[in-house]
């Protein structure tokens, strides 16, 4: 079995659901077809375990650009094993619930535009449920937490959860007292578009750019379109994992 260096501490997220959550989670995979036809053909129940590979796969490519975030130790069916956040067994605060300086909220701030760029432009996701409920603040960093429902950018709705994700972190900075730019700046600057307005009209005009690139997408059929690069080298990732796990399975029952 291939060794690997494991944390000192922890973290265990276990995957569980009901059927709402279950169909509240069908709005991070409907219209990605490729996506979506994997989990047509599964029960709630056994859909969870493909939920914990997929924000071990997300976990592994942010960390692979630099984005602060646990690293996965191992996958298990619908647990998932990563580096525990925090110190002495004690969990790093949410950003919601440290005190912070001036300094440190524009820090924090900072980091947070810089990470949301890296992770759409570099790592081609949107993490879809931005907050102050899920980044974590440890040794002056921030850390992104919490990323299943992640969605590839090519997804056909991955700009509108974008741009919920800048007005969350846009609103929790403001109320802190830094001086931030609105969603829709931060919108522009995270994408490199030049949407103008503000609500209803921003949000108008990104679910017109969305139905452009997914009739595009549709009528295009380049093997280097963004999705297929992103989604074949999840699926590899995957098979990579299953066949690492069934290898620890047999050296477990060597050595019973």
């Amino acid at each position: 079995m291939e060794e690997r260096e494991v944390p000192c501490e922890c973290a265990i997220k276990v995957f569980k659901t009901t059927l709402n959550e279950f169909k509240n989670r069908e709005q991070y995979y409907r219209g990605d077809f490729r996506f979506a036809d994997e989990f047509k053909k599964q029960n709630p129940r056994k859909v969870i375990k493909i939920w914990a590979e997929k924000e071990m796969m997300n976990l592994r490519r942010m960390r692979r650009y630099g984005i602060h975030c646990p690293e996965v130790v191992i996958c298990k069916k619908h647990m998932l094993v990563m580096s525990f956040i925090g110190q002495d067994q004690r969990p790093a605060p949410k950003l919601k619930d440290v005190q912070l300086s001036d300094e440190q909220l524009q820090h924090a701030y900072a980091q947070c535009i810089e990470a949301m760029k890296t992770l759409h432009k570099s790592c081609g996701l949107v993490h879809a449920d931005l907050s102050e409920y899920n980044i974590l603040w440890h040794n002056s960093h921030i850390w992104f937490i919490d990323v299943s429902q992640s969605v590839d950018f090519t997804h056909p709705k991955a700009f509108e959860f974008l741009l919920r994700d800048c007005t969350n972190i846009v609103q929790f900075f403001e109320k802190k007292g830094v001086d931030v730019m609105t969603q829709y700046e931060l919108f522009n600057e995270i994408t490199g578009l030049e949407l103008k307005g503000e609500e209803p009209d921003f949000l108008a005009q990104i679910q017109q750019y969305e139905a452009n690139e997914v009739h595009l997408a549709h009528e295009d059929n380049r093997k280097d379109y963004a999705f297929d690069y992103f989604f074949k080298r999840a699926k590899k990732e995957r098979e990579e994992q299953k066949k690492s796990l069934k290898k620890e399975d047999v050296n477990i029952d060597d050595t019973d």
